[in-house]
């Protein structure tokens, strides 16, 4: 018994040592510091009230865990490195700076992102989601924190598209959009006399449609519709629609404290010209000029 004993002691004690240091590795990977300097924005300091007003469970795991739509460029996209990038990632980045978490960004098939959200497989979605009655009655959402709009966009040697200046001119033509865009979705059916509406998982889908000419158009959000047309001048065209859109962080309904706390944390990076800098960075404008 005692031989028995001198084996196995020391084999528990080591494996609870081996926990011990599992655990606190992850605790580590996990630490945020309490100043942190981002590319292109700045030096952000971690506001260690915010930090303590998060719930026990995100204090605990030390994260916040983000769905996004990883192909929605250029708010959500994977550059040539496949690493995560776009102006919400940077306003990530920035909350898991000022609330001292780290933001796990989980990417997730769209039309399905408000069910994963309900049954907990992540604690918010910040990743351009328009803020709509229907999506109301699902998810509670932030205040506004980027306002979209919405841009039609066609081939560029395409003559019959020349003449289109808003959405009633695209009667009699088939338009794509992309599956879970219900602001644009809503626009696009309230439009009298249109042949087709094309319904994609991806925006890229659709304008490759649209290139092989299987559709007239694309409609999309301006600032996706911009980013495109950037990056293959000449190629396409657009026209845009004075038609807003905002966008919100969405949360569980009853997930009150973790909003209110987010909150705050997009407010005060707002009021010190963080926001700022991430719109200028990705749209070379300040969007938040004028107060919304």
């Amino acid at each position: 018994m005692k031989k028995i004993l001198l084996i196995v002691l020391p084999l528990i004690f080591i494996s609870l040592a081996l926990t011990g240091c599992s655990s606190n590795s992850t605790s580590a990977d996990n630490k945020v510091p309490s100043k942190t300097k981002i590319e292109g924005i700045g030096t952000i300091t971690k506001d260690k009230s915010l930090y303590k007003s998060l719930p026990s469970r995100i204090k605990e795991s030390n994260e916040i865990v983000n769905g996004i739509d990883d192909s929605y460029p250029p708010m959500v996209f994977r550059d040539d490195n496949n690493n995560l990038v776009g102006f919400d990632i940077d306003i990530g980045r920035a909350l898991e700076a000022k609330l001292g978490v780290k933001i796990k960004n989980v990417p997730t098939d769209w039309s399905g992102i408000i069910p994963s959200l309900q049954a907990k497989k992540f604690d918010m979605v910040l990743s351009a989601m328009g803020i709509t009655d229907e999506r109301k009655k699902e998810v509670s959402f932030s205040k506004p924190y980027f306002i979209g709009g919405v841009t039609i966009i066609s081939n560029k040697d395409d003559r019959n598209m020349k003449s289109v200046k808003d959405g009633s001119d695209l009667k009699g033509k088939i338009v794509g959009v992309q599956l879970g865009s219900q602001a644009i979705i809503d626009y696009i059916e309230k439009i009298r006399g249109i042949k087709k509406i094309k319904k994609y998982d991806k925006t890229t889908e659709a304008l490759q449609d649209l290139t092989n000419n299987r559709i007239d158009a694309v409609v999309d959000d301006f600032q996706v519709g911009s980013y495109y047309i950037q990056k293959v001048p000449g190629k396409y065209q657009k026209v845009d629609q004075s038609i807003d859109e905002p966008y919100g962080i969405a949360f569980r309904k009853n997930d009150k404290q973790l909003q209110k706390t987010v909150q705050k944390a997009i407010d005060e990076l707002k009021k010190d010209g963080t926001l700022s800098k991430i719109s200028k960075k990705w749209f070379e404008t300040d969007i938040y000029k004028n107060d919304f």
